[in-house]
C-alpha cells in the first residue's frame, strides 16, 4: 500500500539522510529517449531521479539509439530527463528512492521490494510540494549535464546536491499555504502520470493512498475541475501524441505504451480527444473542425 502522510516523509527523510552520510555518488548513470520506449517501461513528461539505497536494481535503458542493460546500485544513481525511460526488471532485492519532478511541485517514492515476483512493489509516498531554494537550479544544471558525452565527476557533484537539497525540503516544515486537499491531489496527479501505463483506476489509485474512491473524486473535481477518469485519459492521450510524433512505432505498440490493450477503443478516444486519428496526427493531418 501507498502511505502519504507525514509519517511517511519523516520516515523517506530519516532514510535519505542515512544514505547520504555514508554514501557518497559514485556513477549517474543517463536514460535517454533516443528509442521507443518498450511496454511497461517507465516514462513520463518531467525528470526523475532514482537512487538505490540497498541492494542492486538491473534495468534497460536507451542509450546512443540502442536498448542495453545495466546495473544500478548503491552509490549509483538513474537519472532520466523529460520522456527518456527505463525499465526496471524487479528480480533482485532492493530499497530504491524516486524522485519525480513535477512541473508544480516534487513528488518522492521510497520502494522497498523482494525480488520475488511481479507483484506491485511496497512504496511509501511523500509530496514536497512546489520547486524550492536551489533545488530546480540543481535540476537544470543536471539536465544540461546529461545532454553532455563526457559529465564526470560534475554529474556525481550536482546528483549528491540535488539530493541533499531535496532533503533540506523534506526535513523543512511544510508551508502553512500549502493545503492538505492540493498536496493530496498532487501526488494522486503524479501517480497517475508515473503509472498510466498500467490497468489503474479510480479505486485502485484511492486503495493505494489509503482513500475512499469518491473522496479521490472530490480532489479532482475541487482541485483539477475535472472527473479523474478525464485526468486519467488526458495523460494517456498526451503521451500517445508525443511518441506518435517521435517515434515510428506500430499504433498497437503505441497504444499498450499508453494503457490500452484494445486498439480499436484506443483510436476511438484518441479521435474523440483529438478529433483525428492517430495515423492523421502522425501524419500532420488537421481536423475539418480545427
Amino acid at each position: 500500500m501507498v502511505v502519504n502522510s507525514e509519517m511517511a516523509r519523516a520516515t523517506i527523510a530519516e532514510a535519505l539522510a542515512g544514505y547520504l552520510k555514508r554514501t557518497h555518488i559514485r556513477r549517474v548513470h543517463f536514460a535517454q529517449a533516443t528509442i521507443a520506449p518498450p511496454t511497461l517501461a517507465y516514462v513520463t513528461n518531467f525528470p526523475r531521479l532514482s537512487v538505490p539505497l540497498s541492494g542492486r536494481q538491473h534495468m534497460e535503458v536507451a542509450h546512443d539509439a540502442q536498448t542495453i542493460r545495466t546495473v544500478v546500485s548503491r552509490g549509483d544513481a538513474l537519472f532520466a530527463g523529460r520522456n527518456c525511460w527505463n525499465r526496471p526488471d524487479w528480480a533482485t532485492p532492493v530499497r530504491v528512492l524516486t524522485i519525480l519532478f513535477g512541473k508544480s511541485h516534487i513528488g518522492v517514492s521510497l520502494v522497498s521490494h523482494d525480488g520475488r515476483g511481479d507483484e506491485p512493489p511496497q512504496a511509501l509516498k511523500t509530496s514536497l510540494g512546489s520547486h524550492e531554494g536551489v533545488t530546480p537550479h540543481l535540476l537544470s544544471a543536471l539536465t544540461a549535464i546529461a545532454l553532455q558525452p563526457r559529465n564526470a565527476p560534475l554529474d556525481c557533484m550536482v546528483t549528491e546536491s540535488l539530493l541533499r537539497a531535496c532533503l533540506q525540503n523534506l526535513t523543512s516544515p511544510v508551508a502553512t499555504h500549502s493545503r492538505k486537499a492540493a498536496r493530496s491531489y498532487e501526488a494522486l496527479c503524479l501517480y497517475v502520470q508515473e503509472h498510466y501505463q498500467s490497468p489503474i483506476t479510480r479505486e485502485s489509485v484511492a486503495r493505494n493512498f489509503g482513500l475512499t474512491p469518491n473522496h479521490v473524486s472530490r480532489l479532482f473535481r475541487r482541485e483539477g475541475s475535472m472527473q479523474f477518469s478525464d485526468y486519467l485519459t488526458l495523460v494517456r492521450i498526451d503521451r500517445a501524441k508525443f511518441m506518435l510524433k517521435t517515434y515510428q512505432s506500430p499504433l498497437k505498440e503505441i497504444a499498450l505504451n499508453c494503457g490500452y490493450h484494445d486498439l480499436a477503443y484506443f483510436c476511438r478516444v484518441f479521435k474523440a480527444m483529438t478529433k483525428v486519428t492517430p495515423t492523421d496526427y502522425r501524419l500532420g493531418v488537421v481536423s475539418a473542425g480545427g
